[in-house]
């Protein structure tokens, strides 16, 4: 081998040798440090005043309003003397009252219905001029009517009549009526005789609407005159056209009960219109009988009937 390759292989050796040492020496941990004296306490570094912060930059936030004070009712004052308060008044009324109805509201043209006045109503009434009638109502379900026809002539002949009735009105519920009539019949100057008869007798009537201005009564009554006893039956209506009219319609039949009276029977149909108003009504109406032996020399017979009342 030549010299000098040689001595460059021992230098790289060496080199390499010297690197390793390093290498180890670098690798081995440092020495632990010396213990201090068991007697002495750490020492702390000196503590640092807090550092301010610095104001924000920030806008401030707003007040809230004030709240308002709490309310106060004022001090009452006493009333000057001589003062008093307004009266105060009822409602004026703002349409006709459903139990006050109209004046010929108890019948239809000859037959009554199951109303009755109100408490304290006084009425008059007048059919065909001489036929008159009065009236009171006891209470809003009872009335009582007094009719008769005066003397218009003087002699042996004279006919004198009365009738004295009671009507008791004793369900009224929804659109139905029902009531009980009761009365006493008088003639005097009969043949020189005087009669006093009896009836009695029901009606039931039916309200089309709310006030009972439109109805449908059916009655039933039964004339006591001992052999001679009679049941007069009847049907009508009344169909309120408007404020101040009316028209009326009655179907009536006469049954005899008995057969000394077997010949008086017979159907009358009454139709009519009527003027009803609060206190007062008009009616006219025409009577038809049917079902007799002989032709009536006249169709219809007119029928007026006027009354006028008193309201309490």
């Amino acid at each position: 081998m030549h010299p000098t390759t040689r001595l460059n292989s021992r230098a790289i050796a060496l080199g390499c040798a010297i690197s390793a040492a390093a290498a180890l020496a670098h690798a081995q941990p440092a020495p632990a440090p010396a213990a201090e004296p068991a007697g002495e306490p750490p020492a702390t570094a000196p503590s640092e005043p807090a550092a301010t912060p610095e104001p924000s930059s920030s806008p401030a936030a707003p007040t809230p309003a004030p709240l308002p004070p709490p309310y106060r009712a004022p001090a009452y004052s006493a009333p000057p003397p001589g003062w008093a308060p307004a009266p105060v008044l009822p409602p004026a009324p703002t349409g006709r009252s459903a139990r006050i109805g109209h004046a010929h509201a108890d019948r239809v043209v000859l037959l009554p219905t199951a109303y009755t006045h109100p408490e304290g109503t006084l009425y008059f009434s007048s059919s065909e001029i001489v036929l008159l009638q009065a009236g009171y109502a006891v209470s809003d379900t009872t009335q009582i009517t007094l009719t008769g026809v005066p003397p218009i002539a003087e002699g042996p002949d004279t006919l004198y009549f009365f009738d004295l009735s009671l009507k008791s009105a004793f369900l009224r519920q929804g659109p139905l009526r029902l009531a009980g009539i009761g009365s006493v019949t008088g003639l005097f100057g009969v043949e020189d005789a005087n009669l006093v008869l009896g009836r009695v007798g029901g009606v039931a009537e039916l309200c089309f609407d709310r006030r009972c201005e439109s109805s449908a009564s059916l009655s039933s009554h039964m004339l006591l005159a001992g052999p001679a006893t009679f049941m007069v039956n009847g049907v009508g209506a009344i169909w309120r056209l408007s404020d101040g009219a009316a028209l009326l319609l009655e179907v009536d039949t006469a049954v005899p009960l008995g057969g000394e009276v077997g010949e008086f029977s017979g159907i009358v149909v009454a139709p009519g219109f009527r003027f009803p108003y609060r206190t007062w009504s008009l009616d006219l109406a025409a009577v038809r009988p049917l079902d007799t032996e002989e032709e009536p020399e006249i169709a219809f017979l007119p029928w007026i009937s006027f009354t006028y009342r008193f309201l309490p």
